[in-house]
């Protein structure tokens, strides 16, 4: 670990050196304060006096912009457009299901049609009213561009019934499509135009007033929203490029809260304090499933012409070895400053999580080896193992220099049980011909559950970024689509979980563990003393707009 203990200490160092340098800045961290130059009426001189920040502002800092803007149709289920739309559907704090712009759905009997009946009184933020024609409309188009990241695999059409009713007809039964309901944010047919991105028209929480693409974007409640009202007349977010920019601006204490890197959770800052929010945004690596025969990915593929499967992999001994390796809690304490819970899963502690899976004994280096021995990895004079003439040697890949801490620490702790990994970095366009031939370090975790479906169900092998390990169990494909087909949200969650681990089969790290899983990295935000904001939701891989959700309980003290 001394490699990558090194590493942190010199992130460590720089948070350090910022804090240092902001510190100097004192005028600058005063309360929420600003400087006023007013003329005495006794001396006539200039003098100095400060007022108090409006209380009723705020200005964040809570990550990038999107690249694409703020259009729904094209964003994933936990998008940053959701700040200036709402869906049908929403999920609480505790990750709910509850009405949104829906005052009432139900299924039909052949579980292929969802017919919402919409609230009274709804509209946009120009106070044009928001109706069925506008649901569809949403549906419909997001169909028809293939939307990415939402899930229309199974919808067919939206049709009108009234003003305030629609039905949502799907080519088959998919119980899973209440998530679609409580993600796609709904625009306005009239309004909606081809650079709908750069000034979306507001259905949800907020009015978009002005963004400065890369520097900052201004925003303001929007009267007509439905929903709870957010208590500030004015918020103000800026972005960042990189992680050194967040830290010299959080630094300089002009946000009232900012996310920061996990190393900085020990800065100071005067007027200012961390908090951890849990999360689903977790950390594993992908093992390739299946040997090495010489075949490639299709055009259908981001990466055409591939190669697939790895004959170190494709043992699972291999797998199940490097899974029990791993020392979670270690990572936690040393590589992660103490900001992660241990993961087991692309969905720990979620509803459709399978709860025998949390437990895992890991830490174990002499089992990994035993294990290996038994299943005749022997180990050569180099102390890497060999088995039939291959070598227990592969590449590791990421495509973020956060990540390489995990990486480096991943290939220590399989070179001390006979494992060689040499850690490679690069962009995605670099990583991704060998996303299906090697292992990966990826990222995941988001509020739906068709993440783990497409995760490892077999259909979507080499689909986009999903199931790249070429996994592929006959059992699990079976639980996938009855789960899918099920007619109410219990049974679906049931099959899912069974997925993972039924006893004897799954995809789980118990069953065929095509995945090593680490950590959820928490989100830590330096939060501006005063400001309270209260319980926030368990917040997903992507989207750092989510902490808004619970915007309407924010308060000063």
């Amino acid at each position: 670990m001394n490699k990558q203990v090194k590493k942190l200490f010199g992130l460590m160092a720089l948070v350090f050196a910022l804090t240092a340098c902001g510190s100097g800045s004192g005028e600058k961290k005063e309360e929420a304060k600003e400087e006023v130059k007013t003329e005495s009426q006794e001396t006539g001189k200039t003098e100095e006096k400060t007022k108090e920040k409006p209380k009723d502002e705020l200005v964040l800092g809570i990550g990038h912009e999107p690249e694409k803007g703020f259009n729904p149709i094209f964003e994933s289920s936990h998008s940053s457009s959701m700040i200036f739309h709402s869906a049908l559907l929403k999920r609480d704090v505790n990750l709910h299901i509850e009405n949104d712009l829906a005052d009432s759905y139900k299924l039909s009997v052949d579980n292929k049609t969802y017919t919402v009946k919409l609230k009274d009184g709804l509209k946009f933020a120009d106070g044009s009213p928001l109706t069925a024609e506008d649901v569809a409309f949403t549906y419909n188009t997001a169909k028809k561009e293939a939307a990415a990241g939402i899930n229309l695999e199974r919808f067919k059409e939206a049709k009108v019934v009234d003003d305030k009713t629609i039905d949502l007809v799907l080519e088959k039964p998919d119980i899973s499509f209440t998530s679609t309901l409580a993600s796609l944010g709904i625009v306005s047919k009239n309004y909606y135009n081809d650079s709908y991105g750069e000034k979306p028209l507001s259905s949800g929480p907020f009015e978009l007033v002005e963004w400065k693409k890369g520097q900052e974007m201004i925003v303001k409640p929007n009267e007509n929203y439905h929903g709870p009202k957010c208590p500030f007349k004015k918020i103000t977010f800026l972005f960042f490029k990189d992680d050194d920019q967040a830290l010299a601006t959080a630094s300089e204490g002009v946000c009232d809260l900012i996310r920061v890197p996990y190393t900085a959770k020990d800065m100071k800052i005067e007027g200012f304090h961390p908090i951890s929010i849990k999360t689903i945004d977790n950390r594993g690596i992908s093992l390739p499933y299946v040997p090495n025969e010489g075949k490639v990915t299709d055009d259908k593929s981001i990466a055409p012409g591939s190669p697939i499967g790895n004959n170190v992999t494709c043992d699972i001994a291999i797998r199940k070895a490097l899974n029990i390796a791993m020392d979670r809690n270690e990572i936690i304490k040393d590589v992660l400053n103490g900001e992660a819970t241990k993961a087991t899963s692309i969905a720990d502690n979620l509803p459709w999580y399978n709860e025998e899976t949390a437990e895992i004994h890991d830490g174990d280096i002499e089992g990994a080896k035993k294990m290996l021995d038994e299943a005749g990895w022997k180990e050569g004079a180099d102390g890497i193992r060999e088995k039939d003439g291959i070598k227990a040697k592969f590449d590791l890949y990421y495509a973020y220099k956060d990540r390489e801490n995990l990486a480096v620490y991943f290939a220590e702790k399989a070179r001390q049980i006979g494992i060689e990994i040499e850690t490679k970095f690069g962009d995605w366009d670099f990583v991704m011909p060998h996303m299906y031939d090697q292992a990966v370090l990826f990222g995941w975790g988001g509020y739906d559950p068709l993440d783990m479906y497409y995760s490892y169900s077999s259909k979507y092998r080499a689909y986009d970024f999903y199931n790249t390990n070429f996994y592929s169990n006959p059992k699990v494909d079976e639980y996938f689509d009855k789960g899918l087909s099920s007619g109410n949200l219990d049974d679906f969650y049931d099959y899912f979980k069974k997925a993972q681990w039924d006893g004897q089969t799954g995809f789980s790290h118990l069953g065929d563990c095509p995945w090593v899983w680490l950590v959820n990295e928490n989100h830590v935000y330096m939060v501006r003393d005063g400001l309270e904001i209260g319980q926030t939701k368990i917040e997903p891989h992507s989207s750092r707009f989510t902490i808004l959700d619970s915007i309407s309980n924010w308060k000063w003290e």
